[in-house]
């Protein structure tokens, strides 16, 4: 039964965040298609020279940056271990200056953090896998303390992630507005009306995104806590 009770526990502690935290996934979506601004951002240059030239404003100009040729890939990411920024396809949307300026400052968060969130997450995925294989073979009957070790695990993989999540999508948007008034200085390729309508469209995602992704990162914890209480719960009703 007090399994159960943790399922119901899980469950509505979602709901209750999703409504709480404002979660709308299809505002974000919308919010993402603007072909004026698609086009005004197309005027800006490749991305892997706005990603040098922000790098460089960061100084932080060591690390490698790979475009994927992969059109249908739209996943930007920088990975930690091999200090490389890879850039998606991204060319014709207007939120890929702050898309790039958000892998640039993840170049440029605390090393220790960046390895220690790499590592952890994998050990966090595998552990999971493994408890619920071990689980299923009755390796492990103390049902409650994995339920227990997969809650803290959760916490502090959040904890982590939030912070450097949060941390760069904040501050992209500034650093994607700065890199952009000073490239019109040295081309009129657009004015400062321009720059600051898209900025603001930058707000109104992050507005929505931010939440948004805490969410999605709750989620996908306790979604890991539920899954396994659901197969315990299984196996104490086989018997």
């Amino acid at each position: 039964m007090e399994h159960i009770f943790i399922l119901i526990g899980c469950i509505t502690t979602i709901a209750i965040l999703y409504l709480a935290l404002g979660v709308n996934i299809k505002k974000i979506k919308e919010a993402a298609k603007n072909e004026k601004l698609d086009k005004l951002v197309s005027r800006f240059p490749e991305n892997e020279e706005i990603c040098k030239s922000i790098l460089k404003k960061l100084q932080n100009e060591k690390v490698t940056i790979k475009q994927n040729e992969d059109k249908e890939n739209k996943t930007s990411l920088y990975v930690a271990i091999s200090d490389t920024i890879f850039i998606a396809n991204i060319k014709d949307t207007y939120t890929r200056i702050q898309t790039i300026a958000h892998e640039c400052i993840h170049s440029t968060q605390s090393r220790r953090m960046l390895l220690f969130n790499f590592y952890y997450s994998n050990i966090y995925l595998l552990y999971f896998v493994i408890s619920i294989i071990l689980t299923i073979c009755k390796v492990f009957t103390n049902y409650n303390l994995q339920i227990i070790i997969l809650l803290l695990m959760s916490v502090i993989y959040y904890i982590i992630r939030s912070f450097l999540e949060t941390d760069a999508m904040t501050r992209a948007r500034y650093i994607a507005e700065d890199y952009m008034k000073e490239y019109i200085k040295e081309d009129k390729i657009a004015n400062i009306e321009e720059i600051l309508e898209l900025t603001n469209t930058y707000d109104r995602i992050n507005k929505i995104g931010i939440p948004t992704y805490n969410f999605l990162l709750i989620n996908s914890s306790l979604i890991k806590v539920i899954i396994y209480t659901l197969i315990v719960i299984i196996i104490n009703f086989i018997g």
